[in-house]
C-alpha cells in the first residue's frame, strides 16, 4: 500500500500582485485558498469592449488562462468538452478558504460549482451579497457559504485549517495555518504590520514561531521597486533592515487615517473622495469624519446600498446623472435603498459644498463639472484606479485637471502592505523551514534567515517529505 503524503500545487500568485491560488492535499482530501485574479489592468482582456459569452464563461476564463485548471471545482455543464475532471466527478474531498474580499484574493469565487464548500466569514457574506444585488459581485452560481469563525478549526478529513483573525473591522481579514499528518503550512494573506489591529498579527507571529512551521506562504507586495524605493531610497535588498516598527519617513495606519482627516479638515470648500468599496470600515471612518468636521456624508448608490446593509443606518445618497441608474429605477435594491436612505440633490450640494463629504467613483468622474470645484478637494486613497499602473489612472489625473478639484494623496508615504524591514523581521521571528514568498513581481528579494527560500513552479506537484517539498516527478529517489 502505498504512503499517502502531503501534496502542495502553487497555480497562479507568485509574481503577481494578488491572484495567489494553492492547494495542499493529503490522500482525497484537498484545500484550496484563494480564488483571485491578479491585478494587472494593463493586461485586462475584458475590457468593457470584448463581449463575454455567457454560456462559455467559465470555458474561456480556462482558455484564456485567467481562471486555473484545477480538477474537481467546475461544473461539467460550465466545462463543456473541456478535459478537466468536474466537480460532479470528482471523489475528492475539496473546500476553498477565503482570506478577505479584495478581488485579487476572491474574485474567480463565482465559478466555484456550488456543491464545493466555501468558507468566508459572515460579514463578508453580508457585503458579498448587497454587491451581487448591484451588480458589483462575483456570485454567478446559487450558493451557500460555509461559515469562517476566528480561531475555531475546519477539518477537511485529515487536514486542519484554523482561521486567525488578523482585522476584525468591516469585513474579517485572515490568515490560515493549514495542518496535516506531515506538517504545518501558513498563508498570510494580506500582511499587515502596522495597523491598527497589528497587534493581532504580532501574536500569531509568537504562536507560529513555536509551531515550528514547514511551509511559511508570505506576502511580500512591498518588494516591489517602488516599494523598496519609498523606505530605502533603493532596491539594493541588501539594505533591508529587519525591523518591527515602521521606517522613518512612511506612515503608520493610525498616522495614515490622521492625515486624511486634517486633509478634510482643512478643505473649505466641497471633499471628494474615491474609496474601495469593498474596504467598508474606510466607509465608517468617513461618515465618522464628517460629522467631526460638520460635514454630511453621502454615498452614490451603489456604495450607499453597502453602507445601508452592512451598518443598518439611513445613508445619505446622491445620485448622479446616469443611464445606469435610471434603469436601476425599478429594481429590488434600488427601491431598497431609496426607502432607506435621505437624497441629496445636486442644488443642495451646489448651494453648500463645504457642508459635505462626497463620495466619487471613478465611473462617475464627470459628475465633478455640475460641482462648484472653488477651494474643492478631491482625495485618492485606495480607490480604482488603484495606481499608476493602471493606464486609467493617467485618465483620471488628465479628467481632475480640467475640472479644477486639487488633487491629493498619502500613497507616497504609505503602504498597505506590511513594509519590507518589517516582512523580514516576521519571517525571521518565525524562522520556517521552507519560505515561499508570493503576492510580489519580486518574491526573491525575501529572503530567509536560516531556512530555505522556494520558489516553485506553477502547477508542479510538490510532496513534502521529512521537512522539504519534493517534486513529484522525482519521487522515485526519495522513497
Amino acid at each position: 500500500m502505498t504512503k499517502n503524503h502531503t501534496s502542495f500545487v502553487m497555480y497562479s500568485g507568485l509574481r503577481t500582485i494578488g491572484g495567489v491560488n494553492v492547494s495542499i492535499s493529503y490522500g482525497m482530501d484537498r484545500v484550496l485558498f484563494e480564488f483571485g485574479v491578479a491585478y494587472e489592468p494593463s493586461n485586462v482582456v475584458f475590457d468593457g469592449s470584448i463581449e463575454p459569452r455567457v454560456e462559455k464563461w467559465i470555458r474561456d476564463l480556462l482558455d484564456l488562462g485567467i481562471l486555473p485548471r484545477i480538477n474537481g471545482i467546475y461544473r461539467r455543464k460550465d466545462l463543456g468538452d473541456c478535459p478537466l475532471i468536474s466537480a460532479e466527478e470528482s471523489n475528492q474531498n475539496t473546500a476553498v478558504f477565503i482570506t478577505h474580499l479584495h478581488l485579487d484574493h476572491m474574485a474567480l469565487m463565482g465559478t466555484i460549482a456550488p456543491q464545493v464548500p466555501v468558507y468566508l466569514h459572515q460579514n463578508a457574506q453580508v457585503i458579498e451579497r448587497a454587491l451581487e444585488a448591484t451588480g458589483k459581485g462575483v456570485q454567478t452560481l446559487e450558493r451557500n457559504y460555509s461559515d469562517l469563525i476566528p480561531n475555531k478549526p475546519i477539518c477537511v478529513g485529515e487536514i486542519e485549517v484554523l482561521p486567525l483573525l488578523c482585522k476584525d473591522t468591516g469585513y474579517f481579514d485572515f490568515s490560515f495555518l493549514i495542518t496535516t499528518p506531515d506538517g504545518t503550512f501558513h498563508w498570510t494573506g494580506d500582511l499587515c504590520l502596522h495597523g491598527f489591529q497589528a497587534e493581532k498579527t504580532w501574536e500569531q507571529m509568537e504562536m507560529l514561531r513555536s509551531r515550528h512551521l514547514d511551509v511559511l506562504l508570505c506576502d511580500s507586495t512591498s518588494f516591489i521597486d517602488s516599494g523598496l524605493q519609498r523606505v530605502y531610497y533603493s532596491i539594493d535588498v541588501t539594505k533591508i533592515k529587519p525591523e518591527k516598527q515602521v521606517p522613518l519617513g512612511v506612515l503608520t495606519e493610525e498616522q495614515y487615517k490622521d492625515a486624511l482627516y486634517a486633509m478634510i479638515n482643512k478643505c473649505k470648500g466641497l471633499c471628494v473622495f474615491n474609496f474601495y468599496q469593498r474596504e467598508l470600515d474606510e466607509a465608517a471612518e468617513y461618515i465618522n469624519w464628517a460629522k467631526l468636521c460638520d460635514r454630511l456624508c453621502v454615498f452614490e448608490p451603489d456604495a450607499a446600498y453597502l453602507v445601508y446593509k452592512f451598518f443598518n443606518i439611513k445613508p445619505y445618497v446622491y445620485i448622479p446623472d446616469s443611464k445606469r441608474y435610471i434603469s436601476e429605477n425599478s429594481s429590488s435594491w434600488f427601491t431598497e435603498l431609496m426607502s432607506n436612505a435621505i437624497t441629496v440633490t445636486l442644488e443642495e450640494i451646489r448651494h453648500n459644498p463645504a457642508g459635505y463629504l462626497l463620495q466619487n467613483s471613478y465611473r462617475h468622474l464627470l459628475e465633478l463639472f455640475s460641482f462648484p470645484a472653488k477651494d474643492g478637494l478631491y482625495i485618492h486613497e485606495g480607490g480604482e484606479p488603484i495606481g499608476d499602473f493602471d493606464p486609467a489612472f493617467a485618465n483620471m489625473k488628465r479628467v481632475l485637471k480640467r475640472t479644477n478639484f486639487r488633487y491629493a494623496t498619502l500613497e507616497d508615504s504609505y503602504f498597505g502592505h506590511a513594509y519590507p524591514g518589517q516582512v523580514k523581521y516576521y519571517v525571521d521571528q518565525i524562522d520556517p523551514k521552507i519560505l515561499i514568498p508570493c503576492h510580489s513581481y519580486n518574491p526573491e528579494r525575501l529572503q530567509p534567515n536560516s531556512g530555505i527560500q522556494f520558489l516553485p513552479e506553477l502547477y508542479q506537484v510538490y510532496k513534502l517529505i521529512d521537512h522539504q517539498l519534493i517534486p513529484e516527478t522525482n519521487m522515485k529517489q526519495h522513497e
